[in-house]
Order: structure tokens, then C-alpha cells, then sequence
């Protein structure tokens, strides 16, 4: 409170109600001359309480300034009833699209078994179960790569050491900042059951997936079981609902749908043989009829080739035809053909002379009763693709076997041997196509086999050469052949037996004897190790071959 002085006479006494009137007029105009020259506010809607002004402080206020004259008078306050629009906010620039999430690095911990609840890692003295470990370690590698998963490999050391258990998979992933695939195998007696458990660090469900297969099956499983479980990440964010428009950190689908195998897969290789043989077909009965008219020609061949275009299509539309039966039905086709037209060579084309229109007659009835044989071994049970290779490979051995037979028996490998091959072939294709529809073989087998053959015919062959220098006798003309046939013979059963399962066991568990020698894996050429050095990292190529020595 400010005190004023006493009055004076020669300070007469003003009273302050006319101060306080024209102090409060010219507040008055200058708010009217602010809210001409700034837009008007928005008014509040109705039922909006308005926070009171403070009052402002007199040292911090502006002096007071003399407004300007309005050219007009001031516009009548907004009726309540009738309230201002709020004035329209100013568009927003348009934002950059987020870029999409870097690929997230994976871990793929080593695959251990579990035994009575327990992980652990197989010793190298179990060997079935040894080799499929590292069969599985590599194999998944490679599959999550093809599915543009980065692989981490730095914590497999500690991880061998001490296996995680089960329900801490998804605290570790966590805990490290990455996925985590975690495979297991567990003994089954003869088969072999595959966990493949997949935890997310931004998730606490663990994702698993178990199946029961055969060893031997065992690591294109659990490849299939990691694409499954690579879609069910992409098109399952860690709330646990599909999201449309985010991007996965898996290369899958973004509606994460996963891969179905195709009916009739063999559909193409079915199409190709049945269209050839149709021609084939058709050409054998333009000539068994011992015409050699053109025109007659090209009308049976394109009505064979359509007849085997068209029925492999209804087939392959009304049954689901896999790449192994396509290819068994084609070697039915072929070998048996192909051993017709070879025994009517060496057996009766030299009293045929000319007219060798019996010939095709041959071909075409062994052809089609191969086609007949194959179709009923079929119908027994789905064919592999081992057991579609397999036949192949036994008409391939006993073409070779069976003429060899036949120059042991003449004792002249100057004539060439047509009717022994021709029987070679078709009794080696039947025998094989039999043993195809009883055993499943693993096609690397059977082609691990061919290679030994192959080395080792030409290996008796060329330690038995001296035999055929200069002017050989019957003799040493068959002893070369027993050579060469015996290579070939020692060299495939070399290879069965490298590449045999372990013999006389039921279970992998129990393989438990030493290692020996004689028992090396299969070399391996491809990516075997990587180089990382902080953020960099750089693959591996070369040769893997090891083994228990």
C-alpha cells in the first residue's frame, strides 16, 4: 500500500474514481488495437470452463501506448449460440516411409540329444548319432541361409559345453538379443524323433516343432520343419496377431503363408518321357509295318507324341505323381525298351538281314511291358526318389555286367557284345525295380555306389592292360574282362560298405564301439567355416572331409 501525501494549498486534493476511469480506458483500447491486428481466437465450444488470467504484474507489463484510430467500428462480439470454427490446423509435411528393420542375427546353437529329459551333446564314440548331429548343424545352416536368415555361429562354443535347457531358450534369447534355433534329436528305437525349437527375444512363447522320421531322413525333415518354422515368425509378430503391412525378419512371405508341396511334383518329368516314348511309339509301328512312306511317318508321330502328352497330363491331374515315380515309370520305359532292340541285334538281326522291321516290334512290346511292370510296382507303394535312382542304376550295371558275360564267353572283345548287354539290362533293371518297392536307399547312395563302380572297372581295367597288348589270346582276352568286371564289382560293394548304416542295431544310441579306421564320412565341398572379425564377416570355401580315426 502506497501512502500519498497530505494536501497542501498550493496541491489541491485530486480524487482517484476519474484516475481509475481512465487507467481502465486505456487498457480498453489497447486489447481493441491487439485484436485487430492479430486473427481472432477460436471461441471455446460450449460447456468449456476457461482457466482465469492471472493478473499481470506491474513491473513486467509494457507501458501503455496510444492506439490508432479504427477506420471503422470494431465488429460485434460472436453470439454464444453461434460459436467460431476452430480455424483448420496447417497440413502436416509428409513423412519418409520407415525404412524396413534390418535382419535380426540368428543363433543356431549345436544340435544336442536329449536323453530322459536331459541335453547333451553326442560323444564322438556314438557315431550314428555323431554324424547326424553334424549332419544336422551343416544342413541347417545352409536352409537358413537360403531363407535370408543370418546366421551367428560365435556362441556355439559355449553352447556345446553346457546345452541349455528347454525352458530357458527363450530367457537366453532375451538375454543375448537375437533368435534362437535350437535343434535336439531323442532315439526312438529304430527311428529318430527331430525338435527343432525357435525362440524369439521379443517373445516369450518358444516355437517348437517335432517329428519322427528315419535316420536317414532325418536332416531334409528338419530342413522342412525350419522353413515352417520361419513362416510362422514371419506372419507372427511377437503380439501374437498377423501383421499385414510390417515387413518380416525371416525371408518368407509377408502373409508368412508357408510352402506346400506341389501335386504331382514329377508332373514335368512325367510329361517329358511319356511325350518322347509316345514317339517312339509311333515310330516303331510306322516301321515294324515295313512301310517307308513319309506321309504316313509324321501322322504316327505326332499322334504318339500327343497320345503320351495327354495321358500324362490326365494322369498327373488324377493321381499325385512324385519326381520318383515319374522317373520309375521312365525307366520302365526305356531300359526294357532299350534291352529289346539290343537282344534282337545280337541275336537276330544276322539271319533278318535287311528287313529289320522286327525290330521295332521288340522294342515296342519290351517297352510296354516294362511300362506295365512298373506301373504295378506303383501301386505297392509311393516310389522314392533312392528307390527311382536305384532302378536306373541297376540297368546301367547290368548292361555292363551282362557284356562283359558275354566276352568271358567268346573270349573276343573286338565283337561287341549286344545280346549278353541286352539280357544285362533288362534282368539288372527288373531286379533293381524289385528291391526299389521293398527298401528305401538314400539317393546319394545309390549314386556313391555308381561312382565306385565306375572307378573301380576302370581301375581293373587298367591294371589288367598288359593282358591285351599286341595280339592277345582267348585267355588273356577273358582274364582282362574278369579284371575289369571284378573292379567294378569291388569297387560298388566298396562303396555300399563305406557308406552303409550301422549294421546289426536297432538303436543309435547303442552304437557305442570304437572308431576305426575304415569308417570316414563322406567329403564335403562347400561353405565349412566363417571368418568374423567385428562386424565383418567373410565365408569359408573348401573341403571337409573328416571322420573317426
Amino acid at each position: 500500500m502506497v501512502a500519498t501525501p497530505p494536501p497542501s494549498a498550493s496541491h489541491p486534493r485530486i480524487s482517484s474514481k476519474p484516475l481509475s476511469a481512465a487507467a481502465a480506458l486505456l487498457t480498453a483500447l489497447s486489447c481493441a488495437a491487439a485484436s485487430w491486428a492479430a486473427p481472432p481466437p477460436a471461441s471455446p465450444s460450449p460447456g468449456t470452463t476457461l482457466p482465469a488470467a492471472s493478473p499481470p504484474s506491474p513491473a513486467a507489463s509494457p507501458p501503455p501506448r496510444q492506439p490508432s484510430a479504427p477506420s471503422g467500428p470494431p465488429a460485434p462480439p460472436a453470439s454464444p449460440a453461434s460459436p467460431a470454427s476452430p480455424a483448420s490446423p496447417a497440413p502436416a509435411a509428409p513423412s519418409a516411409s520407415p525404412a524396413p528393420p534390418a535382419r535380426r542375427p540368428t543363433a543356431l546353437l549345436p544340435t544336442a540329444l536329449i536323453e530322459q529329459g536331459t541335453r547333451r551333446i553326442p560323444a564322438p564314440s556314438e557315431r550314428g548319432l555323431a554324424e547326424l548331429a553334424v549332419t544336422l548343424d551343416t544342413l541347417l545352416a545352409d536352409a537358413a541361409q537360403d531363407l535370408g536368415i543370418t546366421i551367428d555361429l560365435t556362441g556355439r562354443a559355449s553352447a556345446a559345453s553346457a546345452p541349455l535347457a528347454e525352458e530357458d531358450l527363450a530367457a537366453h534369447a532375451r538375454a543375448i538379443g537375437r533368435l534362437l534355433i535350437v535343434p535336439s534329436v531323442t532315439d526312438r528305437g529304430s527311428d529318430i524323433e527331430v525338435r527343432l525349437a525357435l525362440a524369439d527375444p521379443a517373445s516369450r512363447t518358444l516355437r517348437l516343432r517335432v517329428e519322427r522320421t528315419s535316420q536317414e531322413d532325418a536332416p531334409i525333415r528338419a530342413a522342412v520343419m525350419l522353413r515352417d518354422l520361419a513362416a510362422d515368425l514371419g506372419s507372427t509378430p511377437a503380439t501374437g496377431r498377423p501383421d499385414q503391412g510390417a515387413p518380416t525378419d525371416i525371408g518368407t512371405s509377408p502373409g508368412g503363408a508357408t510352402a506346400t508341396p506341389a501335386r504331382s511334383a514329377g508332373r514335368s518329368a512325367l510329361v517329358a518321357n511319356a511325350t518322347l516314348f509316345g514317339g517312339l511309339v509311333g515310330y516303331s509301328i510306322q516301321r515294324s509295318s515295313g512301310s517307308d512312306d513319309p506321309r504316313l511317318l509324321y501322322p504316327l508321330l505326332a499322334i504318339g507324341a500327343g497320345v503320351g502328352l495327354g495321358g500324362s497330363l490326365i494322369a498327373a491331374e488324377e493321381w499325385d505323381v512324385g519326381q520318383g515315380d515319374a522317373w520309375f515309370l521312365a525307366g520302365g520305359a526305356w531300359w526294357p525298351a532299350a534291352a529289346g532292340h539290343l537282344i534282337y541285334e545280337g541275336r537276330f538281326a544276322p539271319r533278318a538281314g535287311e528287313d529289320d522291321s522286327e525290330r521295332w516290334t521288340f522294342g515296342l512290346v519290351s517297352g510296354t511291358t516294362g511300362i506295365i511292370l512298373a506301373t504295378l510296382g506303383l501301386t505297392l507303394r509311393p516310389m522314392s526318389d533312392g528307390g527311382a535312382i536305384l532302378s536306373h542304376s541297376g540297368g546301367g550295371l547290368g548292361l555292363f555286367l551282362g557284356g562283359f558275360t558275354e566276352i568271358a564267353i567268346t573270349g573276343d572283345i573286338d565283337a561287341t557284345p549286344f545280346t549278353g548287354a541286352g539280357y544285362g539290362a533288362a534282368l539288372g533293371w527288373l531286379a533293381a525295380a524289385a528291391a526299389a518297392t521293398q527298401v528305401r536307399v538314400a539317393p546319394s547312395r545309390i549314386l556313391a555306389v555308381d561312382l565306385g563302380a565306375v572307378l573301380g572297372g576302370l581301375g581293373g581295367a587298367a591294371l589288367a592292360s598288359p593282358l591285351v597288348f599286341d595280339a592277345p589270346t582267348p585267355g588273356e582276352q577273358r582274364a582282362w574282362v574278369a579284371a575289369t568286371a571284378g573292379g567294378l564289382v569291388l569297387g560298388a560293394g566298396l562303396a555300399w560298405f563305406l557308406t552303409r548304416a550301422p549294421s546289426g542295431r536297432t538303436s543309435a544310441a547303442d552304437i557305442t564301439d570304437p572308431p576305426s579306421w575304415w569308417r570316414p564320412a563322406l567329403p564335403m565341398i562347400g561353405l565349412v567355416g566363417e571368418s568374423v572379425i567385428g562386424r565383418r564377416r567373410a565365408p569359408a570355401f573348401g573341403l571337409n572331409w573328416s571322420g573317426a580315426l
